[in-house]
């Protein structure tokens, strides 16, 4: 009998140390890798503020699928990924499942927005319902031959109010800079009609000062809203997209109104008590003291 109450133990002891063997052979099995959307190169050599793309491919090199896979893209200060108009350092997203001998691919946007003699690293964090894994790779930092300035006029606006992005532009380098075209990108809760600004080329010491963007706040949105002012042109080391981004917030003037009245109605209240309180300690101090006759 105790025999018979041994097999079942070691039998589990099996399956378990069996469940452990395939999960690690599955996890050592999931390869990431990280490289430019253009083939070709080892890494992007990028302009402070212009965006390029690396590929994250996964690939399940093993005889089961995998699934709930676990992927975060992380990247230091100087460096930024762009996620729907919004500037991280780190992005976390899950795999459902990949088949075997299949691969996953996704693309991340990236942008360094300081100049730095340093590469700049993107790391990549993956593993099966855990980070176990990493790959990682770098952005080359060059400075831009063409100086953009471009601001914001209103960091806040009123629901339905009008604001402007100015922008200028000027060729520091030496060499001429071709097909330069600039636009105003908005996002939901924004809208502009100011069109694409096109100067066909500076030459080295020209500058050139463009209109205003205007854009005009939704009246039925309110919020931390992104914009962007997109530069693209041509020079000897090819095209760049330059994006310099901003954020608005739009503020509903009916419902700020309403908190300040609330808030004036508060501190009536408060006082009218503090009044009525301090009147009764008052009453209480002015009773007169009753003296008691002394006795002969």
């Amino acid at each position: 009998m105790i025999g018979m109450n041994k097999i079942p133990g070691k039998n589990c002891i099996l399956l378990a140390f069996a469940l452990i063997l395939l999960f690690s052979t599955a996890n050592a099995s999931l390869l990431a890798n990280i490289s430019p959307k253009e083939p070709g190169i080892p890494a992007l050599s990028l302009y402070i503020d212009e965006t390029g793309q690396y590929e994250i491919e996964v690939f399940n090199d093993s005889e089961i699928p995998v699934s709930n896979i676990m992927l975060k893209i992380s990247v230091g200060e100087s460096l930024k990924l762009i996620d729907h108009g919004l500037e991280k350092t780190m992005f976390a997203t899950t795999i459902e499942l990949i088949e075997p001998h299949e691969k996953e691919s996704l693309l991340v946007t990236l942008k360094p927005t300081e100049f730095s003699t340093n590469n700049l690293f993107v790391y990549v964090d993956y593993g099966i319902g855990e980070y176990t894994n990493l790959s990682a790779t770098y952005v080359l930092v060059e400075e831009n031959p063409l100086e953009i300035n471009a601001s914001l006029s209103k960091t806040a606006l009123d629901t339905g109010g009008e604001g402007s992005v100015s922008l200028s532009l000027k060729n520091a380098g030496t060499e001429p800079i071709q097909n330069i075209k600039a636009e105003l990108i908005v996002f939901k809760g924004l809208e502009t009609n100011a069109g694409v600004v096109t100067v066909t080329s500076l030459d080295p010491g020209e500058g050139y000062k463009a209109k205003e963007f205007l854009f005009v706040a939704n009246p039925e949105v309110s919020g931390k809203i992104p914009l962007l002012m997109q530069v693209v042109f041509e020079d000897s080391k090819g095209t760049h997209v330059i994006e310099k981004y901003f954020a608005v917030e739009i503020q509903n003037r009916q419902t700020i109104l309403y908190l300040i009245g609330g808030i004036i109605i508060l501190l009536i209240a408060v006082a009218v008590i503090s009044r009525m309180r301090d009147s009764g300690s008052s009453k209480k101090l002015e009773k007169p003291v009753e003296e008691k006759p002394v006795e002969e």
